[in-house]
């Protein structure tokens, strides 16, 4: 009785073992999908960046299909303020020269 019970408690720590390492794959699964998240909006971003810098004049707001640039008139040029759909904003400025 006493090898089954030994038995048991061997197939229940097998079963914990397993269950942290699942555990631990799915954290560290999600961390990763949160930095590709990240590193995709900050290409999104700098995409809204360029188009800005070439569409965008002082004073308007120019809206593409990821979000939409901000120009406003600074003394020295423009500042772009680009802002994904999600929320997420960079800002940028482009000097006169």
């Amino acid at each position: 009785m006493q090898e089954g019970g030994f038995i048991l408690i061997q197939t229940l720590l097998l079963l914990i073992g397993i269950g942290v390492a699942i555990i631990l794959s799915c954290h560290q699964l999600d961390e990763e999908v949160k930095q590709l998240q990240l590193e995709q909006e900050a290409l999104q971003l700098e995409s809204l960046v360029r188009a800005g810098a070439t569409d965008c004049r002082p004073g308007e707001t120019v809206r593409y299909p990821i979000g939409r640039v901000i120009c406003t008139q600074t003394d020295k040029g423009f500042k772009m303020e680009a802002i994904l759909d999600n929320g997420q904003r960079i800002e940028a400025v482009v000097s006169n020269g």
